[in-house]
């Protein structure tokens, strides 16, 4: 009990208004992408950011919300069939977002800085594809969705949500520094 503790007392909690704007983000980028990709959704990338910086309860919520979005966009806007096996692989990818989340939550406080990202987003990639490959034993579908290809598309999917997520996050960074030192006048 006293390791968890200490690794739950290291993880900096983001302020109010900071965690607030993540939640937004998170969301907002998860519902468009959700919109461009589908099914390809980087729900890996969404996880990791989540858990490293919301904590583990807003960040359940938070991948959950955006896998809602993702659902309703999919059924509501991209004409996913109204079938029993479709809407089973939806909730595989709500398990698999939950298990991407759990991962990255594992591993996001647990490492020094230089694998503050890598590590836990890495679990997260994998703890979702391997949701998705165990529900492919017990759901109809495609082994082509498991091909290096297509893994590798989904993985440079999520590589890329995520360095843009992280450069937005520098880039919020710097300015609250610049403003913070007089060097930007905020209106």
């Amino acid at each position: 009990m006293r390791a968890t503790s200490e690794i739950s007392n290291r993880r900096v909690e983001p302020l109010g208004s900071e965690r607030a704007v993540w939640i937004a983000l998170i969301i907002t980028v998860g519902t468009v992408l959700s919109t461009v990709f589908a099914c390809a959704t980087p729900f890996a990338a969404l996880a990791a950011l989540a858990a490293m910086k919301l904590g583990w309860r807003p960040a359940s919520v938070v991948i959950g919300l955006v896998w809602l979005a993702n659902q309703t966009i999919g059924y509501g806007m991209l004409g996913y069939p109204w079938t029993w096996d479709s809407a089973a692989w939806g909730v595989a990818i709500g398990m698999s977002a939950g298990l991407a989340t759990l991962a990255a939550m594992a591993l996001s406080a647990t490492y020094p800085v230089r694998f503050a990202v890598g590590l836990p987003f890495l679990a997260a990639f994998v703890a979702f594809e391997i949701g998705l490959f165990l529900a492919g034993f017990v759901l109809p579908g495609s082994n082509a969705a498991f091909s290096v290809p297509v893994i590798g598309h989904v993985f440079l999917i999520n590589v890329v949500a995520l360095a843009g997520l992280l450069a937005v996050d520098r880039v919020a960074t710097m300015s609250r520094i610049y403003i913070r030192k007089g060097l930007v006048r905020s209106a």
